[in-house]
């Protein structure tokens, strides 16, 4: 359809000079495209038709992934489109990458998110989302609009860093490609050189250390973009995503080779942590995008896990609706009816989030048999959600984990034992009470987490464990400290031998230890290469948790807001022991604890069917 035939149909469809009225879709099939109609002088308001038709019969169209916010932040419908003549109030990023994607003299034709779903019907909204899949598989192109080019110029050559920055990319990939094609090594390539040639001023200054193309990288990896989670399945389902910053654009392959020359293993460890630290902010996109290149996304079993690990890939990236966190990853699944793994309920905006938590949680839980899930609950924190149960994660807060849950087994081979509740804000699952707090140490109201916050810390807790004649597991009680202060794992997450540590952790206590104020002790553990290799792993740990000695002598690893009393129980199917808190009658959930001593099952219940039926119930609020 030509643009003069659609701008035939403005009078017809509306009316000048009022706001634009949705007409509903005529199934729960349906997508509307919008005709961006051409303007070769670039004017405003845009001009534009929206059209509808089946999901499966559209014409060759494009597909905008972009954040309604500016890097200001500013995300009101202040803009307006002029679709069909009638007014429709969009942001100013959405108008600004309208404008970008307009063309001189033919329509462009476009699935943009903001214009083609009517957002004030809940109930098209949560429709749409079932669609998404096939809106961003069958797009033509995806535009992955960053924003514009950046208000920093660089001094010399007059041009916003970020252009510098986009140019960057284009040059550093072919550089990479030369290089890897001719046998010769990438890190000895002079735009790599010039990447990493400033990291360690960059530690203690910011980017302007950097060259202005380097500063222009920084700047286009750090767009609020990159932080958001509809983009996550936008990027990984796209056939050929570009991104497009300001005027600039560049293809999603050639970023792709920068990023995983950055990230590969055969380099330095100093060098690749400050890479990682630099593209951190792209990892959501690059890795679910990686995962389904590489048949990783493939059917997984039993249905859940695919779920959970999704969730928690995504976990960290940001969404204005809680709700979003689970409604914005379901491209990833087929309809539930036909795949198995998908084991969400249907998109609802009309469910509140702590009730979408919870049934998520539920069907989880239930379906994998196990309770991988809660091992990032900590119900006794507040969280950003209102009403969520202890139980069910928040997928809406940044995870207290630091450890891999896969590589313990507090429960043995058990699988967990579920009860239907008639609340579903409740939880009722079979575990054993095996311990109880007797001591947590004391902290401050508020910890900056800081190098000599942490050396008090540690220099308090390793004074209450000296006390201990012995330890339950005929450990040393240096040893049971060591291993419990790492939360029995090591930077990559794999299971710590003693062993593997000692050498260091014995240089780390004997300053912890020894005479020094602590601020001469924390600048001897963090700049001294044995003991800051512990230090390391340790201070990670230690952020958000607390040490405590439990009634039968452990040590224990407890969520920062466990209570001397607290009880330690071990669930059926779960790998970690958990603190719960019993008020009132009714139980929490506090978050998992390390317990050297009881993390391979030595206190589960093992296959013997009288003893699994005489555990106690759990009904967890």
């Amino acid at each position: 359809m030509n643009s003069q035939h659609l701008s035939s149909m403005e009078a017809k469809n509306q009316e000048p000079g009022i706001d634009y009225q949705y007409k509903s879709l005529k199934d729960d099939t349906s997508i509307r495209l919008l005709y961006l109609h051409p303007d070769s002088l670039n004017q405003l308001p845009i001009k534009a038709s929206l059209l509808e038709y089946p999901v499966n019969a559209c014409p060759n169209f494009g597909a905008l992934s972009y954040t309604w916010a500016t890097e200001d932040g500013v995300a009101t419908l202040s803009r307006e489109l002029l679709c069909d003549g009638a007014s429709l109030k969009i942001t100013q990023n959405c108008e600004a990458a309208l404008k970008r994607l307009r063309r001189p003299r033919e329509d462009q034709v476009l699935w943009v998110d903001a214009v083609c779903i009517d957002q004030s019907n809940l109930e098209e909204r949560s429709l749409q989302i079932g669609l998404m899949r096939q809106i961003y598989s069958q797009a033509s192109w995806v535009a992955l609009w960053v924003g514009e080019s950046s208000s920093t110029v660089d001094e010399e050559s007059g041009l916003p860093l970020s252009d510098l920055g986009m140019d960057y990319i284009h040059d550093f990939a072919v550089e990479i490609a030369e290089r890897m094609n001719s046998g010769r090594n990438v890190s000895e390539g002079p735009l790599y050189q010039e990447f990493i040639k400033d990291r360690q001023a960059f530690q203690h200054s910011n980017s302007k250390v950097f060259t202005p193309r380097v500063r222009g990288l920084w700047d286009v990896f750090h767009r609020k973009w990159w932080g958001r989670l509809w983009v996550i399945q936008e990027v990984a389902l796209s056939k050929e995503p570009t991104l497009i910053c300001g005027s600039k654009a560049e293809t999603f392959h050639n970023l792709k080779i920068v990023i995983e020359a950055l990230i590969r293993q055969e380099q330095p460890v100093e060098v690749m942590e400050f890479n990682t630290n630099f593209i951190a902010s792209t990892f959501h996109q690059f890795h679910i995008r990686h995962m389904i290149e590489t048949g990783g996304m493939g059917k997984i079993s039993p249905p859940g896990i695919k779920a959970l690990r999704i969730l928690n890939a995504t976990r960290n990236a940001k969404a204005s609706d809680p709700r979003d966190k689970i409604y914005g990853i379901l491209g990833f699944f087929g309809p539930s009816g036909t795949d198995p793994e998908n084991i969400f309920p249907e998109p609802d905006y009309k469910k509140t989030p702590a009730e979408l938590y919870a049934d998520v949680s539920r069907a989880i839980i239930t379906n994998t048999g196990n309770l991988d899930a809660l091992s990032s609950c900590y119900g006794f924190f507040r969280s950003s959600i209102p009403d969520l149960p202890s139980w069910a994660v928040s997928w809406n807060d940044t995870p207290l984990k630091y450890f891999d849950d896969e590589i313990f087994n507090a429960a043995g081979a058990s699988s967990v034992i579920y009860e239907d509740s008639n609340d579903k804000l409740h939880l009722r699952i079979k575990g054993s009470r095996v311990d109880s707090l007797k001591l947590t140490g004391v902290l401050p109201d508020s910890i900056g987490y800081s190098n000599e916050a942490c050396i008090e810390i540690w220099r308090y807790w390793w004074k209450f464990t000296s006390t201990l004649e012995s330890y339950p597991t005929k450990d040393t009680v240096s040893d049971a400290f060591q291993d419990t202060l790492c939360w029995g794992s090591d930077l990559n997450y794999h299971r710590l031998g003693l062993a593997e540590y000692k050498e260091t952790f014995n240089a780390w206590l004997k300053v912890l230890t020894g005479p020094d104020d602590t601020a001469t002790t924390a600048n001897h553990i963090f700049n001294g290469k044995e003991p800051f290799k512990y230090a390391h792993r340790a201070s990670s740990i230690t952020w958000g948790r607390n040490m405590g000695i439990t009634d039968k002598g452990y040590l224990a690893l407890v969520p920062i807001t466990t209570k001397s009393g607290d009880e330690i129980v071990l669930f059926q199917g779960a790998k970690l022991p958990f603190v719960v808190r019993t008020e009132d009658g009714k139980s929490k959930l506090g978050g998992p604890c390390y317990i050297r001593g009881m993390m391979d099952g030595e206190l589960a219940i093992h296959g013997d069917a009288k003893a699994v039926d005489e555990l106690e119930w759990f009904t967890l609020w």
